[in-house]
């Protein structure tokens, strides 16, 4: 069975893996009512991060001196009708980072929620929206944001996990759990921390 962990950092950081070896921490920092900075950190187990390479990589679609990506809304997201009756499902290349930026642009900035239809394979989104709204009003009535973790508890935390695993099915967590300690025994840089 293959098992795929991915973690919310509550409220607006996921952590998910790239490969066995390397994940990606994507922040999203709301800087106004429509739009916000995207932060990512890269954490690998195994060999350094080549930064130049992956820099290249992002400005390979991207522009400067505002970051902002080539592909938007203006131009459909680099939508190619041929290429998806032929080649892709979304007609928009291989580049997955397009895929999920059109998935968040294309309803709008503000989107009528009442119109939704939110089904089974949505529990994620439900419950993430559920558990927002109650940390939002445990803040408004003084209390802690859920998941605030104390000085000391957070100066000891090892996670979140973001991991792929292969394994059998009659030992689901064992496998994923047992993937992130041997990733993390083989790696230079928890050794040295701990």
């Amino acid at each position: 069975m293959h098992y795929r962990i991915t973690n919310l950092a509550f409220p607006n950081a996921i952590v998910i893996p790239m490969s066995r070896e390397m994940t990606i921490t994507q922040w999203h920092v709301p800087i106004d009512d429509v739009s916000c900075y995207w932060y990512a950190l890269f954490t690998s187990f195994g060999a350094a991060v080549d930064r130049d390479t992956m820099r290249k990589q992002r400005m390979e679609k991207h522009r400067l001196p505002d970051y902002r990506p080539d592909a938007g809304r203006a131009n459909h997201w680099g939508f190619d009708p041929a290429e998806q009756a032929a080649k892709t499902y979304t007609g928009m290349g291989m580049d997955i980072n397009i895929h999920d930026q059109w998935a968040v642009e294309s309803p709008g900035p503000i989107v009528d929620r009442s119109r939704e239809h939110l089904g089974t394979s949505d529990a994620g989104i439900i419950k993430y929206r559920k558990l927002l709204r109650a940390g939002i009003k445990a803040v408004r009535g003084g209390r802690d944001a859920p998941f605030r973790f104390a000085a000391d508890t957070a100066a000891v935390l090892d996670g979140p996990i973001a991991i792929d695993a292969i394994g059998p099915a009659s030992e689901q967590p064992d496998v994923w759990l047992q993937g992130d300690r041997e990733r993390r025994q083989r790696c230079a840089w928890t050794r040295d921390a701990g």
